[in-house]
């Protein structure tokens, strides 16, 4: 592999992470799809910065380990949701939680996982991220950043989305809101 190559690997990862979470801000249909393109701006960055500096197994493994778990429960309390409601989307708000707040608490924690609250190993694992990049790399540290802000901007969008809202409207009252 040219040198260049190494050297741009980072960016070009930080990039597609970035553009994975600005797709999952906008995307108005599936919250499933929504939720995997925040996991995918994750692994993108944890790739990313195993291509910038020495990164070792345990660090990504200290990262990953509260996304991965957050990935599968979120997975599957969108299942259990869509089980009792099959046309939920992201266009309206469907307050849930009010008719199942169980299943709310256990997708807001989930949520909080996703974005490296620190309920979670991630937290720990955002400062191993950041500790690898190194001081002249603005860009970097500047792409890894905006993904991890517009990261918990969609995480909290896609909660308000199914969770949040008045559920004694019909599905014919719900407002139909933009990104």
């Amino acid at each position: 592999v040219p040198e260049i190559w190494l050297v741009m690997l980072p960016y070009f990862f930080a990039l597609t992470g970035l553009v994975s979470v600005l797709k999952s801000f906008v995307e108005r249909s599936s919250p499933e799809l929504a939720w995997l393109l925040v996991a995918m701006n994750h692994f993108c960055i944890a790739l990313g910065v195993s291509f910038n500096e020495h990164f070792t197994f345990e660090h990504v493994m200290m990262y990953l380990s509260g996304i991965f778990p957050a990935l599968l429960l979120g997975l599957y309390f969108m299942h259990l949701l869509r089980k009792k409601n099959p046309d939920v989307s992201m266009g309206a708000f469907y307050g849930m939680s009010a008719i199942h707040p169980w299943l709310g608490l256990g997708f807001l924690i989930c949520a909080l996982g996703m974005t490296g609250f620190p309920v979670s190993p991630t937290f720990i694992g955002e400062d191993l991220i950041f500790s690898h990049i190194r001081s002249g790399q603005f860009l970097l540290a500047s792409l890894v950043s905006m993904s991890y802000v517009l990261d918990g901007i969609s995480v909290i969008r896609i909660y308000a989305r199914l969770f949040l809202g008045d559920p004694s409207r019909s599905r014919e009252d719900h407002l139909s809101r933009s990104a």
